[in-house]
């Protein structure tokens, strides 16, 4: 076990080189050109138990600087108020609008349109997950290119000129967006977004984890064509490709699945597409603020990951690209989920029977530096790319990202082993993590309001 300890650790070595190198020399922030076309767009937002924050989402979406576009609320069976806050918010009525039949989903109640914002529509139907409802989406949906949000994601303005200039590229397929916290975030009188690293510790946790997962993470993946998982709270696909996959599978984690299956579609017809991670285009996602709600989400997201797992791993070396494969199952497996049970393991083991102390502080102290430097380049490529932190937001960022290691940190250990016992529960639902819909980047509506 202790040479076995040996190799993850020089595994993690290399990737956490690539992971710090990469996106710092890498990355290139692109300008708006003004003079292109606009691809036709549908933003699929499912939405189940969504009435204190779907106000915010779609008020949000009134602002977009984008004419090419609709927006496909499906609401999936909500017990709560969320249809009728839809109804208020919306003015819907009935719209005569027909599915193309291509997919299977749960049956529909009703297809409305709204009198008051003449882009945005709602499709009611009967309870079936999230994935059954982003099919439903893609059978009604009218454009080219198809955008997944979260029914608390709120979209930056500029967000879809982003992701129509992206796609301007004939080789991108598929693509991720960056997701920001949204907690801390607010207009000023110009209607500037600032950004303030504030809130309980959680919280701030969350804000530095989504600021090195994207910018750092998800550039270095995006630079090997190896993003493993194109976030559910801002993807966006070509609505012909999702079709030729299926759609979305009825499954723990639809993201990381959808996005493994278009990297498997490429490699089977021999496509020379490109996944890719399109910083500039942000959208702001509530976060959760209590430790019971951070928990169920991100044992979601374990189970999600195990669940791929076990239907991908016996294909990874024939139907997937070698990149992919090794981001997939050394970075992702091996260095995510089993690097936790090794290194418990070890530990116990040192401190039972003993072992190479030096090693293991060594070997931690090269953890730490390395942390450290990513952490940094997240900060550098944050503000290159826009965001509005302060000097001292980003020197208390980095002072709490090092207290981090030691709380917030370990908790993640825990829950990946928790998260990967309880995948065998075979409980797929929502797995619905309370909203306040307390915080918005919108002018025109009171945080919180339906």
């Amino acid at each position: 076990m202790q040479y076995f300890f040996y190799g993850l650790a020089g595994a993690f070595l290399v990737f956490q080189i690539l992971y710090t190198f990469i996106p710092l020399l890498c990355s290139k922030v692109k300008k708006l050109n003004p003079d292109l076309a606009e691809k036709s767009i549908s933003v699929l937002v499912p939405a189940y138990n969504e009435e204190l924050t779907i106000g915010n989402c779609i008020d949000a979406m009134a602002a977009l600087r984008y004419s090419n576009y609709e927006i496909l609320i499906i609401n999936d069976g909500s017990k709560d108020g969320t249809l009728s806050a839809l109804n208020e918010l919306l003015d819907l009525r009935p719209d005569a609008r027909m599915a193309d039949g291509k997919l299977s989903y749960k049956p529909i109640k009703g297809f409305y349109r709204s009198d008051r914002y003449r882009h945005i529509y709602v499709i009611n139907k009967v309870n079936g997950g999230k994935a059954d409802s982003l099919n439903a989406g893609i059978d009604y949906a009218l454009s080219d290119i198809v955008i997944t949000l979260d029914a608390d994601s709120m979209l930056e303005a500029d967000s879809l000129r982003y992701v129509n200039q992206y796609f301007h590229d004939d080789d991108i397929i598929a693509l991720g967006g960056t997701v920001k916290i949204v907690q801390g975030a607010m207009r000023d009188k110009n209607g500037v977004i600032l950004e303030k690293f504030r809130g309980r510790g959680l919280i701030k946790s969350q804000i530095i984890n989504y600021t090195h997962g994207f910018y750092v993470r998800k550039l270095t993946q995006s630079y090997f064509n190896s993003i493993v998982v194109i976030s559910g709270a801002f993807g966006a696909f070509y609505k012909d490709v999702l079709l030729q996959v299926g759609g979305f599978r009825s499954t723990v984690g639809e993201d990381i699945d959808i996005t493994l299956k278009i990297h498997e579609y490429i490699k089977a017809n021999g496509l020379k597409k490109k996944l890719v991670y399109a910083p500039e285009a942000v959208c702001y996602t509530e976060c959760p603020e209590n430790l019971p709600n951070f928990y169920k989400q991100r044992i979601r997201w374990q189970k999600a990951f195990i669940d791929c797992i076990l239907i991908y791993w016996s294909r990874l070396s024939k139907r997937f690209s070698v990149k992919v494969s090794l981001f997939f199952a050394i970075d992702g497996f091996m260095l995510g989920t089993l690097s936790a049970f090794t290194t418990v393991f070890y530990l116990g083991q040192t401190l039972i029977v003993g072992g190479n102390i030096l090693h293991a502080v060594i070997f931690l102290l090269v953890s730490v530096l390395l942390n450290a430097a990513q952490i940094l380049i997240s900060f550098y490529l944050c503000r290159k790319y826009g965001s509005t932190y302060t000097f001292w937001d980003y020197m208390k960022m980095f002072l709490f990202s090092q207290a981090e290691l030691l709380t917030y940190r370990n908790l993640l250990l825990y829950i990946n082993i928790a998260g990967t016992f309880k995948y065998f529960d075979n409980d797929e639902g929502w797995g619905f993590v309370e909203r306040k819909g307390v915080a918005a980047i919108s002018q025109n509506m009171a945080a919180g309001s339906n």
